[in-house]
């Protein structure tokens, strides 16, 4: 009976490591197929990820472009009145391989026909502005000379000294610290230092001829008014958006510095 119990109990020591070697088998022969699985949806799920990144960088840049594209349009409308759906048409056409701008003598020919006509819008808009500015100019011209004590030298400047300063005499070889506010002929401050609060410094030979001119006329600490004609100011061109062409400019001057030349 003794003996019995003994080997039954070898029996069942036995069949638990058999047991446990079985399953460790098990495990070991299904790690690999589980990894693989495992791998497999993660690759799905990034080709997803993908995809999906791919479409909305796809979107971002239509958005992005169709900005850039809606500013050129609404700068244009007046001149060119763009079809909104043909502009689509024509995007899609060159993305989809339907046509191609080189060589393509009908649409270079309705290019060139945009350019003329941007061209020629332009330069209406210009000549417009430019007797505007001229107009309004001389208008203030004539008022300012009336103000108590505006004079006027042989360059057609007007001035008004409001402090002299104390010093030498400003040449146009030396470097001016200065603060200033610019205005239109209609008010409009195009330009302003103190706005800034932050003073300009320059070579005095370097500027306008209106300046090189009038700060000449004060010293150190001095305060001046000035009133330039188109020719010592931009002229013709003007100066940007700011500055229309044959625009008289009004300058309220301050002289806080005078840097002498180097000799």
């Amino acid at each position: 009976m003794l003996k019995f119990q003994k080997l039954s109990t070898v029996a069942l020591m036995l069949a638990s490591v058999l047991s446990a070697n079985a399953f460790a088998d098990t495990q070991t022969e299904a790690k690999p197929e589980a990894a693989k699985a495992e791998a497999t949806e993660m690759k799905a799920a990034d080709a997803k990820k993908e995809g999906s990144f791919n479409d909305e960088a796809s979107y971002a840049v239509g958005v992005l472009f169709g900005s850039d594209l809606q500013g050129l349009i609404d700068a244009q409308k007046g001149v060119i009145d763009y079809n909104s759906d043909k502009v689509v048409a024509g995007i899609a056409d060159v993305l989809g391989g339907k046509v191609k701008l080189e060589n393509n003598k009908e649409i270079t020919s309705v290019l060139q026909e945009i350019d003329g006509k941007l061209k020629a819008a332009s330069e209406e808009r210009f000549a417009a502005a430019a007797k505007k500015a001229e107009e309004e100019g001389k208008k203030f011209a004539e008022e300012f000379a009336k103000k108590d004590g505006v004079k006027k030298t042989p360059s057609g400047l007007l001035y008004r000294v409001v402090d002299a300063g104390k010093g030498n005499p400003i040449k146009e070889t030396d470097v001016v610290k200065v603060h200033y506010t610019g205005k239109l002929a209609d008010g409009t401050v195009f330009d302003s230092s103190r706005e800034r609060n932050v003073p300009a410094e320059f070579p005095l030979n370097q500027v306008i001829k209106g300046w090189t001119e009038g700060l000449q006329l004060v010293k150190k600490g001095g305060k001046i008014e000035l009133v330039l004609p188109p020719d010592l100011a931009y002229g013709k061109d003007g100066a940007g958006a700011s500055i229309p062409p044959n625009s008289t400019l009004y300058f309220d001057v301050e002289v806080l510095d005078v840097i002498p030349a180097k000799k």
